[in-house]
């Protein structure tokens, strides 16, 4: 005779276990970006700090659900530009003044995070989810995280200029995406 609350301890254990395993997916991907941030020449232990949380919430996310799991994917992919401009402005040696904080760094910084907050409002749309507005807020966190490791080294103007800019190109994306669709 089987054992049904075994069997049925065994199906959630693995079901657990398979979830784990595709939220642990996001690892390399982040990893790597952190590692190319550094190499360029961003500053390693602000680059860390926002790469560990973006981590963690990724991971969590994704664990989560499926719709978490889009707005991960939606988050990181419009946050690399932001991540790529900073690791740019980092390997091409500018220079940032926390006193003068649009400078070239602030600059790059400030066009590429309003790119990705357009990009992650915009995307938000495209993708069948129960709450388009709950999965475009997760996808600006995420890409906010990510902007956050290629642009947090340059101090906190360039920090705060890209995260302002990602907020600005949602709230710009907003209407325009979900009146069009």
């Amino acid at each position: 005779m089987v054992d049904l609350d075994a069997l049925a301890r065994k199906a959630r254990r693995a079901s657990e276990y398979g979830r784990a395993r595709a939220a642990l997916r996001v690892v390399p991907p982040i990893a790597a970006a952190a590692l190319v941030a550094i190499a360029a020449g961003v500053d390693a232990t602000s680059c860390l700090v926002f790469a560990t949380a973006l981590l963690a919430t990724s991971v969590a996310l994704r664990w989560w659900s499926r719709p978490g799991a889009l707005a991960v994917q939606t988050g990181m992919t419009v946050g690399a530009l932001p991540l790529a401009a900073g690791a740019l402005t980092a390997l091409l040696g500018a220079v940032c003044d926390l006193a003068d904080p649009f400078r070239t760094c602030a600059s790059g910084c400030l066009a590429a995070g309003f790119i990705a907050g357009f990009g992650a409002t915009w995307l938000a749309g495209t993708h069948p989810v129960a709450h388009p507005a709950r999965h475009a807020l997760l996808a600006g966190a995420i890409a906010s995280l990510t902007a956050a490791m290629g642009c947090a080294g340059f101090g906190a103007g360039s920090l705060l200029a890209v995260l302002g800019a990602l907020a600005v190109g949602g709230v710009v994306a907003a209407p325009l995406r979900w009146r069009s669709a």
